[in-house]
């Protein structure tokens, strides 16, 4: 009894991790998946075109614009989750953005159906022009808010996590590399610069672009460091190559770990930072198209 008990144990426990797996893995195919049939439904749209199926004053086109109209202002959905108390119970957060994101391109896919992926009307274009700097910003904002929620053993990780984890990083640095006195002074002021990135809104994109640099140069540093002290060890304690190999590996294995810690808490708060000021600039974009697509249904239906 005790063995069928236990056999049952162990298959519950493969089944739950064989589902974990797969749910990672459609976790990182979900996004490229949609993505694929995305750019096949844009593709095909265009090069029906010229057929000209639908139009979008009756029938089939006149419904996919109602319905890519409806969708997009679903959108309201995700802020009022986030923000409204009553709503808090209504599902998972994390679910609710990728509803947000997934309508954000489905809608507009069928407003350019519905458009026959061309122009009109000068208020129908305005319209359109509105759409497509909110498909944008709300692409270029989902770029941001991958790059703030990195992940941490498998969960969303916090600034504090990550400035401790880069000190644990450097603390398994000085161990594998003798640093005096006047080495962990300058290696601690060069992290002071890097990690000051994203306190100012003025340095922001040159901070951004000069962060690659500085962690490269600040690696290449510790890495010429490291060989130098192991020609000294190799001379002093005549190690063999295969004790320098395992040196070196071990050196290099904790250099790259350390600038990548200084690098994640770095762009943690630019990315944070420049998150803030989309988050301000989005909206009005948002606010914007709902006017304009009001002014083209008015406009449609009056003239």
């Amino acid at each position: 009894m005790s063995i069928n008990v236990s056999d049952n144990i162990e298959q519950v426990i493969e089944n739950r991790s064989f589902t974990e797996k797969l749910k990672h893995f459609w976790a990182r195919l979900e996004v490229p998946i949609f993505a694929l049939l995305l750019g096949l439904a844009v593709i095909y749209g265009w090069q029906i075109r010229v057929e000209e199926y639908w139009t979008a004053e009756s029938g089939v086109g006149y419904l996919l614009g109602i319905i890519g109209g409806s969708l997009m202002l679903s959108q309201l959905l995700y802020p009022m989750r986030k923000n409204f108390r009553w709503m808090r119970n209504m599902g998972k957060i994390a679910v609710w953005f990728k509803y947000h994101m997934a309508i954000g391109l489905i809608g507009p896919l069928l407003i350019l159906y519905h458009a026959n992926f061309g122009l009109g009307s000068i208020n129908s274009n305005v319209a359109l022009g509105a759409m497509a700097l909110v498909v944008s910003s709300g692409l270029i904002g989902r770029y941001i808010y991958t790059k703030i929620n990195q992940r941490f053993h498998g969960r969303v990780a916090t600034l504090e996590e990550l400035k401790s984890f880069s000190k644990e990083a450097r603390s398994e640095l000085n161990r594998d590399m003798v640093m005096d006195s006047d080495a962990m002074e300058a290696l601690r002021r060069y992290e002071r610069k890097i990690l000051k990135s994203g306190e100012s809104w003025l340095t922001l994109t040159p901070e951004l672009m000069l962060l690659g640099v500085r962690t490269r140069l600040l690696r290449w540093r510790l890495k010429a460091r490291l060989s130098r002290e192991l020609k000294q060890r190799a001379r002093q304690e005549q190690l063999s190559r295969i004790e320098i190999r395992k040196i070196i590996r071990s050196g290099k294995r904790d250099i790259v770990t350390y600038i990548r810690s200084l690098r994640q808490v770095a762009e943690y708060k630019i990315y944070r930072k420049i998150f803030s000021l989309w988050h301000v600039l989005h909206i009005p974009l948002f606010a914007m198209l709902v006017v304009s697509a009001v002014v083209h249904i008015v406009a449609v239906h009056l003239y």
